[in-house]
């Protein structure tokens, strides 16, 4: 149903929702909270200095649709978490449930949130990411299909888990319904990482005792980049801004991040040595083919014939700019590339 300030919710709920150049997907984004069978409070969009007609839609918007709770906060020297800070801190639901621009959530997103919020009593909820392709073409449809796949996205339950029921302890959802209370209790985001600050607030969350939940009810749909460019670019940040957490939250690794790493590390060493180490060539020759075999036996497996050639340098891809974005990041000291806020994922 349409959104009616007649219909109270039996709590507030505020949506802050980061911005910057999303012109193309900004209005899309806001149908699909007006149209919530849960009645919003408020929605808070925090742009951070778009360059694009981001600010112009919003204000159309809202003079067409006076009724929906909208408001627009301008943060333009602001980053993600910086964004994120801003719209909570003027946010006076009790509730909050932050959304990106990208993204697209189903009409029943937000009950199903409190529902499971209210009903776990967990710190943070959140659901799984149906990915949609971010353009036409063989390779924006291979990205798709890798990035839902374990070989892809290792064991992320919100990227891989879309057809398992039911709610689950994890270590990460994105973007994450909780409590107010629970974003004071903890700090709030890091405004100190460009990525990875959803994961590191739920880091803490958990460390204070509380659990993140997933619940498979709970659906959006994600827009995946198109381009190969474009996902090195995307999984490099991930790499690097990942190793910058950790020398924050060393603890808080996992098998599926340290993969790639170790690979692109171990794959380097054997080069190096095979100049002059026989044996190396052979474990660098062995290492290669190894690899090359998964990824067509992956590819094979859930690729079709407009996807199955271009998938092997998808799954590459991923795995070479996440392993390298993090090395890079151990091997400079943190110092290289110097971040702009521009560069970060909108």
């Amino acid at each position: 149903m349409l959104y009616s300030a007649t219909v109270m919710p039996k709590v507030s709920v505020s949506v802050v929702v980061p911005c910057l150049n999303e012109e193309e997907y900004i209005e899309r984004l806001l149908e699909a909270l007006r149209v919530q069978d849960y009645p919003l409070h408020e929605v808070i969009v925090v742009d951070t200095g778009s360059a694009d007609n981001s600010p112009g839609v919003l204000q159309t918007y809202q003079a067409r649709h006076p009724e929906f709770p909208l408001s627009c906060l301008s943060r333009p020297l602001g980053n993600i978490p910086d964004a994120l800070n801003a719209g909570v801190a003027a946010a006076t639901g009790e509730i909050i449930v932050r959304v990106d621009a990208h993204s697209c959530p189903i009409d029943s997103y937000f009950r199903k949130s409190i529902e499971a919020l209210l009903e776990t009593g967990a710190g943070v909820v959140g659901g799984v990411w149906h990915i949609a392709p971010g353009g036409p073409g063989s390779t924006a449809r291979a990205i798709v299909r890798a990035a839902a796949h374990p070989l892809g996205a290792g064991d992320a339950a919100y990227r891989i888990g879309t057809h398992a029921a039911g709610r689950k302890p994890v270590d990460t959802v994105p973007f994450g319904c909780y409590r107010r209370a629970t974003w004071e209790k903890v700090g709030g985001y890091n405004e100190t990482l460009l990525t990875n600050e959803d994961y590191e607030f739920n880091y803490r969350v958990r460390l204070g005792g509380q659990q993140v939940i997933l619940d498979s009810d709970i659906r959006c749909t994600y827009i995946a980049r198109s381009t190969l460019k474009e996902l090195a670019t995307q999984y490099f940040r991930y790499g690097w801004w990942k190793a910058q957490m950790l020398k924050q939250h060393p603890r808080s690794l996992r098998l599926r991040q340290a993969i790639p790493v170790g690979f692109v590390t171990t794959l380097i060493v054997l080069a190096i040595a095979s100049g002059f180490i026989g044996l190396a060539r052979w474990g660098l020759s062995l290492l290669i083919a190894s690899y090359a075999l998964s990824l067509a036996a992956a590819s094979i497996r859930i690729g079709d014939w407009s996807t199955v050639a271009v998938l092997p340098a998808v799954f590459a891809t991923i795995h070479f700019s996440w392993g390298i974005g993090m090395l890079t990041n151990l091997l400079t000291l943190g110092r290289w590339p110097k971040w702009s806020r521009r560069d970060r994922p909108a």
